[in-house]
């Protein structure tokens, strides 16, 4: 064969992607940096993006603790465990609950005066007001009769906190009788001015919209809530306490005011945020461009809200324009490397498809039984050299599967695998002593069988019946030891370590007794009696040096073989012996068939055969 001049793959594939990455990062850098500080728009809308599923897990996680507080303190007074009006313990557990992070303004007991005891979780420091007579939460109090599950209210404008608030509660009953309400106080001024916090001076207006038209966060929400309180207390108006939410009219933002009338923007499908629940918007006003980033959060506890930003879209015109650029030569750099590494891993990949394709012949087929696929050499010497070695290899293993085929064809399969993997040429397992359990099959009537039948049909009969039996048993972990005439001795857990050796024994006597009633064999109908019986056994080697022979001995064999000729008495088909019943993971499923003495007993032994119905 002529030599031919070969190449290491790692400096190929060196060469190739060098060659391609340096060409695209480099034109990537070219075009890329003269648009990097003005490429702000899918900044500022992934800031966005961010800003908005932090505000909505926060909700999410406050929102959850304040409930989980309110239930336990509910389950804690309807089973005795706590007494509002014990005010001692009540104190100590209110003051024991703000050593956790409460995330509440205040919290305590409304009475039924109206009267609110509580305490602000900062300082501990108590809190005594009377709430207003419209006070929502005294009209769905006064249709409860008994426990229920925490609930919350419609947020508000509280002038008392001079905050946006939102209300956690639940009324607690011990033993049928109403004690009060647990209240907590959530502000979400504090929850929504994470959106604000820090963008001061950085573009975009963050807000938060609940029933569709109601701030509940906003830049101007403080300025328009101290401005309505004033004029209610100099109106002596005070006792509308809490107020409503403004409306998106009254808070003093015109892209707010008109957020209805926004166009909505398609998100790219291949966008991450896609499937976030972002929504993108525009709104033309006064001769303006604004875009909006808004995220609807629907499994809030209330009315769904909507949290938001809008941007001025002057602060992306110029940035789009090279954007557009950018992507196109960025597009066609992709793809560019993209035909190249197609090209190339197409090429270079070529070998391995061959070892694949190769490897998949040995899956698919009886290793001892087709050609061994040779692999063609290749000029990268490391595909070469393994080409060689994989060609040597399955030439060894077709070899070593063709021996141990023709091998298991006289004895078991299991014993020819351990004979072939002990290292030696002796032919010989060591002698093993273990508890295991016999299966001895026999066919009815064999003899007078013979007596009437040509020799060749006996003998496909019997090909026929004892590889319907030997496929019966391996699927159950047995062993075939041997064939005598007519007759099968099988093992389990000889050799093999199987679990539950009495209950497969019994199961492959079942299936095979099924089986051998439903079909015929060569034409013939047969039908067998099984013996099943567990003891100690030696299992080994027996024969001369030239000539050996697997096999196992002990007086379970031979019971096994005496239980096979007692169904004759009985009447059975398969008998099983005491020691076998004891160790069956449902000893229920055989029932006793009778005391017999067997022969070579001075005492009767316990036989059991299967039930119907099991």
């Amino acid at each position: 064969m002529k030599s031919k001049r070969r190449y290491s793959v790692l400096s190929v594939l060196l060469a190739g992607f060098i060659a391609t990455s340096v060409f695209g990062v480099g034109l990537s850098l070219y075009v890329g940096l003269g648009t990097a500080y003005e490429n702000t728009r899918n900044l500022w809308v992934m800031l966005a993006d961010i800003d908005l599923t932090s505000v909505q897990r926060t909700m999410h996680e406050r929102m959850d603790e304040v409930e989980q507080r309110s239930d336990w303190v509910a389950e804690q007074v309807a089973s005795g465990a706590l007494d509002p009006s014990f005010q001692y313990g009540w104190t100590s557990t209110m003051r024991a609950l703000a050593a956790a992070d409460m995330g509440v303004m205040a919290y305590g007991l409304v009475t039924g005066e109206r009267e609110f005891i509580g305490f602000n979780p900062e300082d501990m420091s108590d809190i005594r007001r009377t709430l207003p007579e419209n006070d929502m939460l005294f009209s769905e109090l006064a249709h409860i009769r008994g426990p229920i599950s925490n609930r919350t209210g419609y947020p508000r404008w509280d002038p008392y906190f001079d905050r946006t608030v939102l209300t956690s509660w639940v009324p607690l009953f011990y033993d049928g009788q109403y004690l009060g309400t647990f209240i907590q106080y959530l502000s979400l001024s504090n929850l929504s001015e994470s959106l604000i916090r820090g963008r001061e001076d950085l573009p975009g207006t963050p807000f938060v919209l609940i029933g569709g038209n109601r701030v509940m966060a906003h830049p101007g929400l403080r300025n328009w809530g101290e401005k309505t309180t004033t004029e209610l207390v100099n109106g002596n108006n005070i006792a509308r306490s809490p107020i409503p939410l403004p409306t998106i009219h009254d808070i003093g933002d015109p892209v707010l005011a008109n957020i209805g009338k926004s166009e909505s923007i398609r998100l790219d499908p291949d966008d991450e945020r896609h499937n976030s629940g972002i929504r993108l918007s525009g709104l033309e006003y006064n001769d303006r461009y604004h875009l909006i980033v808004t995220r609807q959060v629907q499994t809030a506890p209330i009315s769904p809200v909507v949290i938001g930003m809008y941007f001025d879209q002057e602060l992306f015109d110029d940035e789009w324009d090279r954007l557009v650029l950018a992507s196109v030569l960025g597009g066609a750099v992709f793809i560019l490397s993209v035909i190249v590494a197609i090209v190339l891993s197409r090429h270079f990949t070529k070998p391995i498809r061959r070892f694949a394709s190769a490897a998949r012949a040995f899956e698919d087929e009886d290793i001892a039984s087709i050609d061994v696929p040779q692999l063609k050499g290749s000029r990268i010497r490391e595909y070469d050299d393994a080409a060689r070695s994989f060609n040597h290899m399955m030439m060894a293993v077709h070899d070593r599967e063709r021996i141990t085929s023709l091998f298991g064809k006289f004895v078991p399969q299991s014993i020819a695998k351990k004979l072939l993997a002990s290292g030696n040429d002796s032919g010989v397992l060591p002698p093993q002593t273990s508890e295991a359990t016999v299966l001895f099959v026999d066919i009815v009537g064999f003899t007078s069988m013979c007596e009437s039948l040509d020799p060749k049909q006996i003998i496909a009969m019997l090909n026929d019946y004892f590889d319907c039996a030997t496929h019966i048993i391996e699927r159950h972990g047995g062993i075939i030891t041997q064939f005598q005439g007519d007759a099968i001795l099988a093992v389990y857990n000889v050799f093999d370590d199987l679990k539950n050796h009495a209950d497969a024994a019994v199961d492959s006597a079942i299936a095979l007794q099924a089986e051998v009633e439903k079909r015929k064999f060569e034409g013939l109908e047969l039908k067998v009696r099984c013996g099943v019986n567990t003891g100690p056994m030696v299992a080994g080697n027996v024969g001369a040096k030239a000539r050996l022979s697997f096999t196992v001995h002990g007086d379970a064999v031979n019971t096994a073989s005496r239980l096979e000729q007692e169904n004759k008495v009985l009447g059975t088909q398969i008998l099983i012996s005491e020691t076998t019943r004891n160790l069956l993971a449902d000893p229920d499923r055989v029932a006793k068939a009778g005391d017999v003495l067997l022969r070579g007993r001075h005492t009767t032994t316990e036989l059991f055969t299967t039930r119907p119905d099991k």
